[in-house]
C-alpha cells in the first residue's frame, strides 16, 4: 500500500480517536454540569451544620448528583426569610421556624433532624452579679435576631418565671458569635445567647460565666428545613438529600477524624485541642444519630413557640416532621 494512503488512513484513525476522546470529555463535563445545585442557608455558623459539612467533604451529596453549598446568615430570622422567599432551597434553622411556616400554611417541614438538644446558653461577664435569668430582670439581654430560637427561648423562660419579657426585660437583637460578644463587652447587653463552639471558646478564656444553660433540654433544635412547595417540586432531590445527610450522621458516630475535619473547616480559628473537644461533645451530646426528630423535643418546641407567639396553631408531629423522606 502506498505510503500516502497509509498516512491518510493513519490521519483518519487519529481523527476518530481524537473525536472519541473529545466526546468522552464532553459527556463527562455534561454529567458534571447536570448535578443539581442545592443552596442551604445556615442561621449561623453552628455545630448543627456539621452533618451537612461531613456530607460535602465525604462526597455523599456528590454521589447523589447534588452540588451543595452552605450560605451563612446572621440569625434564624433572615435565614428563614430567604427560605420562604425561595432565595435558598433548604435551611439549617431552628425547628421553631418549621412550626411557624407550617402554622401559616406554607408547609414548613423538618426534612432531616440535625441537633436533638437545645444548642444555646446564656452567658454573662465573669464579674457580673447575675446568677440566673431572674437576676437579669430590668436588664438588656441579647438574642441573635427577632423571631429566632434565642428570642423564643428567652421569652418562654421569662414567662415561666412569671415576668413579662417586653416590660420586665429589654430584649435586644445583637447577632451571633463575635457580634454578641462585642455587645457584651460594650455593655450594650448584660448577657447574651451563645451556641457551640462559641460557648466552649469563650468559657475557656475565664472571662465569661453561665447564667442559664439550655443545652440539656430535648428540643426540635436545629434541623434541615424545607417548605412544602419545594418538597413537592423536588421529591427525588429531597430523598437524595436525606440519604446523604443520614449517612453523614452515621459517619459522625463512628469516625472522630471526619467530625474533626468538618469542625475545623467550619470553625478554622479554633485551636486543635478545642476542635477535638467540640467534635467529641457534639457527636456524643447533641447531634442526631439517624435524622429522625424526637417527639419529646417536638412537643417542647411547640409549647415554647406557642407561648412566645400565640398565633402559632396546635400542630401534630407528623404535620411537621417529614419522616417519609428518611432512608
Amino acid at each position: 500500500m502506498p505510503a500516502r494512503t497509509m498516512n491518510r488512513i493513519g490521519l483518519f484513525r487519529f481523527a476518530i480517536a481524537v473525536f472519541g476522546a473529545w466526546s468522552v470529555v464532553t459527556l463527562c463535563g455534561g454529567a458534571a454540569q447536570a448535578a443539581t445545585a442545592l443552596r442551604i442557608a445556615s442561621a449561623q455558623q453552628s455545630i448543627a451544620s456539621i452533618p451537612v459539612v461531613v456530607a460535602i467533604q465525604q462526597k455523599l451529596f456528590e454521589a447523589e448528583g447534588i452540588a451543595a453549598e452552605i450560605i451563612d446568615f446572621d440569625g434564624g430570622g433572615p435565614a428563614v426569610q430567604a427560605l420562604a422567599g425561595g432565595g435558598v432551597d433548604l435551611c439549617i434553622c431552628a425547628g421553631d421556624h418549621a412550626l411557624r411556616l407550617a402554622s401559616r400554611g406554607l408547609g414548613g417541614a423538618v426534612l432531616v433532624a440535625l441537633l436533638d438538644k437545645h444548642p444555646y446558653s446564656l452567658l454573662a461577664p465573669a464579674e457580673s452579679p447575675a446568677t440566673d435569668l431572674a437576676s437579669l430582670r430590668g436588664k438588656a439581654v441579647g438574642i441573635t435576631s427577632p423571631g429566632s430560637l434565642t428570642d423564643n427561648t428567652l421569652r418562654f423562660m421569662i414567662r415561666k418565671l412569671g415576668f413579662n419579657p417586653d416590660s420586665d426585660y429589654e430584649i435586644i437583637a445583637a447577632g451571633t458569635g463575635a457580634s454578641m460578644r462585642a455587645a457584651i463587652e460594650r455593655a450594650s447587653v448584660a448577657a447574651g445567647m451563645f451556641t457551640t463552639p462559641d460557648v466552649q471558646a469563650y468559657m475557656a478564656t475565664g472571662k465569661y460565666k453561665f447564667v442559664a444553660d439550655f443545652r440539656d433540654l430535648d428540643y426540635l433544635a436545629l434541623d434541615l428545613i424545607a417548605v412544602g412547595s419545594w418538597l413537592k417540586a423536588n421529591d427525588a432531590t429531597a430523598h437524595a438529600v436525606a440519604r446523604a445527610v443520614v449517612k453523614a450522621e452515621k459517619i459522625i458516630q463512628t469516625d472522630p477524624k471526619a467530625v474533626e475535619a468538618a469542625v475545623h473547616e467550619r470553625f478554622p480559628t479554633l485551636s486543635p485541642d478545642l476542635v477535638v473537644t467540640v467534635a467529641k461533645d457534639a457527636a456524643e451530646r447533641s447531634l442526631s444519630h439517624d435524622g429522625r426528630a424526637q417527639e419529646a423535643g417536638f412537643k417542647t418546641a411547640l409549647e415554647m413557640v406557642r407561648v412566645a407567639d400565640p398565633t402559632v396553631k396546635e400542630l401534630a408531629y407528623r404535620d411537621v416532621v417529614a419522616l417519609r423522606y428518611l432512608p
